[in-house]
């Protein structure tokens, strides 16, 4: 399936909302990933503000981030001042050395699925890692959650709505990377949480899907007063973080 382009940058119209809004990754899931991988040069495919970028940081890496979206990459400056920045998508990124890291959260499935492989085998140094995740969000009452959904279906967004379950990116990429010669000693782990967010936050986390953001204002506003008057406060919320590790194999292809 190609890439949808409009719709993998409509996140920089709302830098505000995803800094806020969006949750952050595990510290644990940062130290798990950096025991797995090599020492060295670390990439970051699809930083955004620097959600994952934060916590990858501050443990005093060689850190390049590809961002495509220039709003995002902003941000991402601003708030990872130490890092660099490479405006772009990574289709067009050319490495100037080997990793021994290549991560993405939240953003491989904007990557072309005919090169994204390709691509990472490319960059990675031999026997380099490569870390794959992604937040799963849940509103952890099943009957607010249909009620919730029920309003998505009422709107008209079906596909990749916040309030059904989520599809599991880290599927398709076990099943690939199981599948090529050039990766091993693949590994997958989970880490989960709960977190409570009020009604204003949790609308500000609506507006930062994509599926709500190519709305056009005058659907997406009254769906979101709609959805408003179901939640009430506020939500509980389950957030689990999949991750997908692999190795790039030692040998030359």
């Amino acid at each position: 399936m190609a890439v949808d382009r409009e719709r993998s940058v409509v996140f920089g119209q709302a830098v505000d909302l995803y800094e806020s809004a969006r949750p952050g990754y595990p510290d644990r899931l940062v130290t798990e990933v950096l025991e797995y991988a090599p020492d060295g040069p670390v990439l970051e495919v699809g930083a955004g503000t620097g959600k994952a970028t934060a916590v990858f940081a501050a443990r005093d890496l060689d850190l390049t981030c590809v961002e495509p979206d220039a709003r995002m990459a902003a941000a991402l400056s601003a708030n990872c001042p130490g890092v660099r920045v490479e405006i772009g998508i990574f289709e067009d990124y050319t490495p100037d050395r080997p990793f021994a890291l290549l991560y993405s959260a939240q953003a491989w499935h904007w990557v072309d699925p005919e090169r994204r492989w390709d691509l990472a085998h490319a960059a990675l140094a031999p026997s380099g890692a490569l870390a794959l995740f992604w937040n799963h969000y849940l509103v952890t009452d099943p009957a607010l959650r249909a009620a919730l959904a029920e309003v998505d279906h009422r709107h008209g967004v079906s596909s990749a709505s916040l309030h059904q379950d989520t599809p599991v990116r880290n599927e398709e990429s076990r099943h690939l990377l199981a599948d090529d010669p050039r990766f091993t000693d693949l590994d997958e782990r989970s880490y989960s949480w709960t977190e409570w967010y009020d009604a204003a936050r949790y609308l500000d986390l609506v507006r930062t899907i994509s599926a709500y953001r190519i709305l056009p204002a005058e659907r997406r506003e009254p769906m979101l007063a709609e959805l408003g008057s179901v939640l009430g406060d506020g939500v509980d919320m389950t957030f689990v973080t999949e991750l997908t590790l692999a190795r790039r194999v030692s040998k030359p292809f």
